[in-house]
């Protein structure tokens, strides 16, 4: 494959599967997390669980601390789930692509 092609073709490849990690406009050299949120409501929940489940691992799910927590399974079920959604599975499909054409790039240059 030519090197036009190759480039036009990861940087296809790169704009269907790289969607976790985004340029961040107010900061150059940096980048964004884009994380799926219905609203600012649902996010300010996330957060609550985040801390609730912290708060559970310091203080020991059983004990609860000095303020015991209401439905710690659903917290962590909630922190689970969207961690879930955090995993790249896009950009490591993107990342074997590019690995295979750079191997055939490899075997290419060591033939000649």
């Amino acid at each position: 494959m030519k090197k036009k092609k190759k480039y036009k073709y990861l940087k296809q490849v790169g704009e269907d599967h790289l969607r976790k990690l985004k340029p961040n406009p107010h900061f150059k050299n940096n980048q964004q997390v884009c994380f799926p949120a219905q609203s600012h409501l649902h996010l300010m929940f996330l957060i609550e669980d985040l801390i609730k489940v912290s708060v559970m691992a310091l203080n020991g799910i059983e004990r609860g601390g000095d303020r015991p927590l209401k439905e710690p399974e659903r917290s962590i079920s909630e922190i689970l789930k969207h961690a879930l959604d955090l995993l790249p599975l896009e950009e490591a499909e993107f990342i074997d692509k590019t690995m295979a054409l750079l191997s055939e790039e490899s075997s290419t240059n060591t033939e000649h």
